[in-house]
């Protein structure tokens, strides 16, 4: 990781924040629930690099405009956004979030937060009604039967997006090379990390076409994890970072 990177405001005021929703579950717990599992932060660290080489900035983006925060979690970027001062909205879907959403409201009551919480089947024929700055749209895609939709519904209610998924550069078996066409893999329900909610990988041209049909225009990618990325091994997971901005 670069200097440049770690240091940054945006980095660094992300961790401390995690210092301060880690013990924001600590306080709330004994809950009868598990929490989202994965570490929300470092999503930073790869989204920092996109917007230096975009030369954007997240105030930037988002303007005078709330943010939404499409696939919410528990809430850990939500809160964050709104400590730098946006105005958030959180959606997520409680059938297929792994606590039912029961811990975004708990840390939403434990920070007084304003941040709006809605419970939206993404994976259905959702609308939304407000105009966005920005959308984050992390690490959800491929949990999506209809990425399609999705992509293209939040296209026609924010003007910029920041979106991370899996993607992969090779077959299960490693005996076909996907990343030289625009292709995307549909997984077996036990295939990857055994979640059945795991659906589509696409391979990077495969993700950048779909984001181009679906009414976006590329403004800066990034990779992270494995160069030699498959569909499906934990030890061979990569993920691409990319700012979006509407053409609708």
């Amino acid at each position: 990781m670069d200097v440049i990177t770690r240091f940054s405001p945006l980095v660094r005021k992300g961790l401390r924040f995690r210092d301060r929703f880690e013990q924001a579950k600590r306080s709330v717990e004994p809950v009868d629930f598990e929490w989202y599992p994965y570490d929300s932060f470092v999503n930073l660290f790869p989204i920092q690099n996109l917007l230096r080489s975009a030369e954007r900035s997240i105030e930037e983006l988002a303007a005078d405009r709330p943010v939404l925060d499409a696939g919410a979690g528990d809430g850990a970027l939500s809160l964050f956004l709104e400590s730098l001062g946006h105005r958030v909205h959180a959606i997520d879907s409680s059938g297929t979030n792994m606590n039912r959403m029961l811990g975004i409201r708990k840390l939403a009551a434990h920070f007084q937060s304003q941040i709006r919480i809605q419970d939206i089947d993404i994976d259905g024929r959702f609308e939304l009604t407000e105009r966005y700055g920005l959308a984050m749209f992390l690490g959800t895609l491929y949990h999506l039967k209809n990425p399609w939709y999705a992509l293209e519904t939040i296209a026609g209610h924010a003007r910029f997006c920041l979106l991370s998924t899996r993607v992969a550069r090779f077959s299960p078996d490693r005996q076909l090379r996907l990343d030289a066409a625009p292709v995307a893999y549909l997984l077996d329900p036990a295939e990857c990390n055994f979640d059945m909610t795991n659906y589509w990988i696409f391979s990077p041209p495969g993700l950048l076409r779909l984001c181009a049909r679906t009414g976006w225009a590329v403004r800066g990618a990034v990779n992270t994890g494995a160069a030699e990325s498959d569909t499906s091994s934990q030890g061979a997971d990569e993920r691409m970072f990319l700012l979006l901005e509407s053409e609708r």
